[in-house]
C-alpha cells in the first residue's frame, strides 16, 4: 500500500486558538471543518444548521402536506430498504402522525421489486385511494413511474439525494440538495432531507429524537460527515444517549451498546447493520416498525426479530465469505486486478458486504455474484482507491445487461455465458494500468508526542465518517516488542512500539499472520489511528494498526518446526531456495533446504539481494564421520577384504557404532582417494602404501561444507544470522 503523507503540518504555523495543539488546528483547517476565523467557534463545538426554507420548493411542499392533513387526504411515504431509507421513512411517519395526518408507508422488496419507485406499487397506491405520495431516499430516477401518478391525479413529492439524471420526473415538487442552488449544503443523506421536511413542518417544536433517527441514516449511508451532516450526527448522538424511542432502546440492549456512551462507532458497527438486516434478508418494513413502535412490549418483540435477522445475516455472510475465499488460490489472485466470484447458492442480500471485505483484504476489485430470479447473474462489486468501477464497467457494456454505481462500489447484472469473458476483459483493460492502493496519512509524529492530552484533542474532529475519517498517524523508526496473539481464536495481535525512552501499546485486529514479520531489533514505520484505552480507572494511549513498512532488511526465524507449520501458508508467494537461482527478483527468499556451502548461500544473497530472508526447518542429507570411524572401517577392509556390502555386513558395522549412511560415506571417500576399489557390491583394499589425505576427496569436502552449514544454521543466534545476511546484502549495495 502506498502511503500519501500529508504536507499540511508546518513548524512555522501560528496557532489560532489557545486550546488546540497546532498540529490538530492545521488538520481541522486542511479538512475544511473550519476556517481560520471560525476555529474558536469550532473548538467550542458550535453546530451548523441551515434553514429548511432555503430549499426553493420547501414552502410549496409544506403547503401541500398541510392541505392534505387539513382535508383528511391519505398520505403514502414511499421509502427504501436500506438504513438511510428506513430512518427517513420513520421520521416522516412519526412527524405526520404527530400532526394528525392519515399516513402510511411502503418499502419495496429488495429481491423482487428492487430499488426505487415501481409501477405495481404506485398502481396499488392509486387503488388504495392515496392523494399524495412522498418518496424518501429515492424517486429522482423514477421518470416513468412518476407519469403513472400524474395521469391519475395523485400528487408526487420527491425527496432524494441520489445522482440526478438528465431527465427529471414530472412531480408536484422535488426536494434534492444537489438540485437546489439556494440550499448551501449538497450532501445530505435521504434521512437528512426527510429531517429538513420535518423541521419545516414542525418548526420550533421538533423532537430531538428525530435527530437521533436522522443520525442513524446519515452514518448508515456513508455521506460526508462535514457541515450540516456533522451537526446532525453530533446532535443525533446526544439525542440517542437519552432517547425515549422504545425500538432504539431495545435494539441497543440487544446489541450491547452502552446507551449513555454511544458514539458514531457504535452506530456504524452495531445499530446500522441491524437496521439494514431485515432489508437484506427479508422485508425492510420491520426496521420502520421498530423505529415508530410506541409500546415497550411491541418494540422489544420487533427488536428481537431484527436481532434474529442480523444473526442470520452474520452467519450467511461468514459462510459466503469462506466459500468465496476458497474459489481462488493465492497465485491466481496475484495475477489478477479484478476477480469475479460466483455461486448460484449465495444470498443476494449480503453480496456487497462480502465484496467489500474481500476488496479490502486483497486490495483489488472484487465482484461477488449469484443467480437472480430472471435467469441472469446479479451481484455487487467493491474496490479500493486506485480503481474506478463505473468507468471500467462502462467499457464492458457489450457484456453487461445493466449496471450502476461509482468509483468504488457498483451493482451489476449480466448473462451467465458472459461471466468469464467479463472478468477477462476487465483484467485486460487494466493490464497496462498501475493500480496502487494508497492510504492518506495525516500526521507524521515522534512517539513522544502520543500522549493522552493529544489524543483527547483529536476527538474535537469527531464525529468521524465519510469525508472526515479518523486521523491516520505515522510513527517512523520505531521498534517492536512483546508481540502476543489475543482473541478467542488468537486472531488479533497485541504488541508494544518503542522509540528511545517512549513506548505505546498497539493492537492489530485480525492480523495474526503479521506476527511473523514483527521481528525484534528491526526498525519499522507504522500507520494507524490512536485511541484512549481505559482499564481499571487508568487512561492510556493505544495505537490501532493499519499498515507497516520495514525500514531495513528483514530476517525471519522459523527454524522451529511448530512456528513454521503455523505460518507456512503465508509463504505461498515466496521463492524457495531450490528455485532461487532462476528467479529474476527475490522479495522473500525461504531457505528450506541446506545450501551446499556458505559461499554458495552468500553469493546468492549478494547477487539477488532479497528483501526478506526466512529460515525454515532445513531439509538436509548431511552425513559425516569422525576420524576414529574412518580408522575402524579401514582396518576391517584391510584385514578382511574384500567385504560384501550385504545386510549382514551392515549390521556388523552398526554393532561397531557406524551407521549405514556413515559406512557408505566413508567407503566413498576411500574410493575417491584410491584406498579401496568398489566393484559389484564388494569392497577391495588397494595395495597403495602412499599416505592419502581424506580431505582431498570431493565427497569429504562437500559433506564437511554441508555439516558446517548445518551447524551454522542450528547454533547461530537470530541476531548473528541477521548480521551475517545483512552484511552480505550491503556488500552488494556498496559494490554497485
Amino acid at each position: 500500500m502506498n502511503w500519501k503523507i500529508s504536507d499540511i503540518f508546518s513548524e512555522d504555523y501560528d496557532s489560532q486558538t489557545t486550546v488546540l495543539n497546532p498540529a490538530i488546528e492545521q488538520l481541522v483547517l486542511a479538512r475544511q471543518l473550519a476556517t481560520a476565523e471560525s476555529l474558536d467557534t469550532f473548538a467550542k463545538e458550535e453546530t451548523i444548521h441551515h434553514d429548511p426554507f432555503l430549499f426553493s420548493e420547501m414552502s410549496k411542499i409544506i403547503t401541500r402536506i398541510n392541505e392534505a392533513i387539513d382535508q383528511g387526504e391519505p398520505i403514502l411515504i414511499y421509502g427504501d430498504y436500506d438504513a438511510d431509507g428506513v430512518t427517513g421513512t420513520s421520521i416522516l411517519v412519526r412527524c405526520l402522525r404527530e400532526l394528525g395526518a392519515l399516513v402510511d408507508y411502503y418499502i419495496p422488496n429488495r429481491f423482487y421489486e428492487g430499488y426505487g419507485p415501481n409501477e405495481d406499487a404506485f398502481m396499488q397506491a392509486i387503488a388504495d385511494g392515496y392523494q399524495l405520495v412522498i418518496t424518501v431516499d429515492n424517486g429522482i430516477a423514477g421518470v416513468d413511474e412518476a407519469e403513472i401518478l400524474l395521469e391519475h391525479g395523485v400528487d408526487l413529492i420527491i425527496t432524494d439525494h441520489h445522482q440526478v439524471k438528465e431527465t427529471l420526473p414530472r412531480a408536484y415538487a422535488i426536494l434534492h440538495p444537489e438540485l437546489d442552488e439556494n440550499y448551501p449544503f449538497h450532501h445530505l443523506s435521504g434521512a437528512g432531507v426527510a429531517l429538513k421536511v420535518a423541521e419545516a413542518l414542525l418548526q420550533e417544536v421538533i423532537p430531538e429524537d428525530f435527530y437521533a433517527i436522522a443520525m442513524l441514516g446519515t452514518i448508515g449511508d456513508v455521506v460526508p460527515l462535514i457541515d450540516e451532516n456533522r451537526s446532525i450526527v453530533k446532535r443525533g448522538l446526544a439525542a440517542l444517549r437519552k432517547t425515549e424511542i422504545e425500538g432504539l432502546n431495545a435494539m441497543m440492549d440487544l446489541a450491547g451498546t452502552e446507551k449513555s456512551e454511544a458514539t458514531e462507532v457504535n452506530v456504524g458497527f452495531e445499530l446500522c447493520p441491524r437496521l439494514n438486516a431485515p432489508g437484506r434478508m427479508d422485508e425492510a418494513a420491520l426496521s420502520v416498525e421498530c423505529l415508530i413502535a410506541e409500546g415497550e412490549g411491541e418494540a422489544k418483540l420487533i427488536a428481537d426479530q431484527i436481532e434474529s435477522f442480523n444473526s442470520e445475516r452474520q452467519k450467511v455472510t461468514q459462510k459466503v465469505l469462506e466459500e468465496a475465499t476458497k474459489l481462488v488460490d493465492a497465485k491466481t489472485l496475484a495475477k489478477k486486478k479484478v476477480v469475479i466470484l460466483y455461486s448460484p447458492h449465495w444470498h443476494e442480500g449480503i453480496l456487497g458486504i462480502v465484496a467489500g471485505r474481500l476488496a479490502k483484504q486483497w486490495q483489488k476489485a472484487v465482484f461477488v455474484v449469484t443467480d437472480d430470479h430472471e435467469g441472469y447473474i446479479k451481484g455487487s462489486a467493491r474496490a479500493v482507491e486506485g480503481y474506478h468501477l463505473f468507468e471500467l464497467l462502462n467499457e464492458c457494456q457489450d457484456l453487461i445487461e445493466r449496471f450502476g454505481g461509482h468509483a468504488l462500489a457498483a451493482g451489476i447484472t449480466f448473462a451467465p455465458e458472459n461471466l468469464q469473458a467479463l472478468e477477462d476483459k476487465m483484467n485486460e483493460l487494466l493490464q497496462e494500468v498501475e493500480v496502487t492502493p494508497s492510504l492518506q496519512v495525516d500526521l507524521s509524529l515522534p512517539l513522544s508526542d502520543l500522549n493522552v492530552s493529544f489524543v483527547e484533542q483529536l476527538s474535537i474532529l469527531a464525529p468521524f465518517g465519510e469525508g472526515n475519517r479518523p486521523p491516520v498517524i505515522e510513527l517512523k523508526n520505531v521498534y517492536v516488542k512483546n508481540v502476543k496473539p489475543i482473541g478467542n481464536k488468537l486472531q488479533h495481535l497485541k504488541f508494544t512500539l518503542y522509540q528511545d525512552k517512549h513506548s505505546v501499546d498497539a493492537i492489530a485486529f485480525n492480523q495474526a499472520p503479521l506476527a511473523m514479520y514483527l521481528t525484534p531489533d528491526t526498525l519499522f514505520s507504522f500507520v494507524g489511528e490512536v485511541k484512549i484505552n481505559e482499564w481499571n480507572g487508568n487512561r492510556s494511549v493505544q495505537f490501532h494498526f493499519i499498515d507497516v513498512l520495514c525500514n531495513e532488511f528483514q530476517f525471519i526465524d522459523l527454524r522451529n518446526r511448530q512456528a513454521y507449520e503455523q505460518r507456512k501458508d503465508q509463504l505461498q508467494l515466496a521463492t524457495m531456495y531450490t528455485n532461487a537461482t532462476e528467479a529474476d527478483e527475490l522479495e522473500t527468499l525461504v531457505i528450506n533446504q541446506l545450501p551446499n556451502s556458505k559461499e554458495e548461500l552468500m553469493t546468492l544473497i549478494t547477487r539477488k539481494k532479497p528483501g526478506n530472508i526466512v529460515i525454515a526447518p532445513l531439509e538436509s542429507n548431511v552425513t559425516f564421520a569422525p576420524r576414529e570411524k574412518f580408522v575402524i572401517v579401514y582396518k576391517v577392509v584391510k584385514q578382511h577384504g574384500p567385504i560384501t556390502l550385504n545386510h549382514q555386513m551392515i549390521n556388523y558395522f552398526m554393532r561397531l557404532g557406524i551407521s549405514k549412511n556413515e559406512l557408505l560415506f566413508i567407503l566413498q571417500v576411500f574410493f575417491e582417494v584410491e584406498l579401496v576399489i568398489i566393484k559389484n557390491g564388494s569392497v577391495f583394499p588397494t595395495d597403495s602404501v602412499t599416505k592419502r589425505d581424506l580431505a582431498e576427496a570431493p565427497t569429504y569436502q562437500s559433506q564437511k561444507a554441508k555439516l558446517e552449514m548445518l551447524e551454522f544454521f542450528e547454533l547461530t543466534t537470530w541476531s548473528e544470522l541477521k548480521t551475517t545476511f545483512k552484511t552480505a546484502r550491503e556488500e552488494m549495495t556498496h559494490e554497485s
